[in-house]
């Protein structure tokens, strides 16, 4: 998620983390292969939407999630 940029969408590819509870808080935010993600601001904190809910989370957070872009 960190390679996109501010009001990009891009489809979560996958996620990766060998933390399990990293993962219990990525997914327990609804953010799973195949939802589509928006990043709204990356400073101070990574904001980004899914469906209709907003979530910030710390960088080394959004360094599991891997979106792919229609670009």
């Amino acid at each position: 998620m960190t390679k996109l940029n501010v009001n990009q969408k891009g489809r979560v590819a996958y996620i990766y983390t060998q933390d399990h509870t990293k993962l219990k808080k990525i997914m327990a935010m609804g953010v799973l292969p195949g939802m589509t993600v928006t990043l709204i601001q990356k400073f101070p904190s990574y904001v980004f939407q899914v469906g209709q809910s907003q979530f910030a989370i710390d960088k080394e957070l959004a360094e599991n999630i891997f979106v792919r872009t229609s670009s």
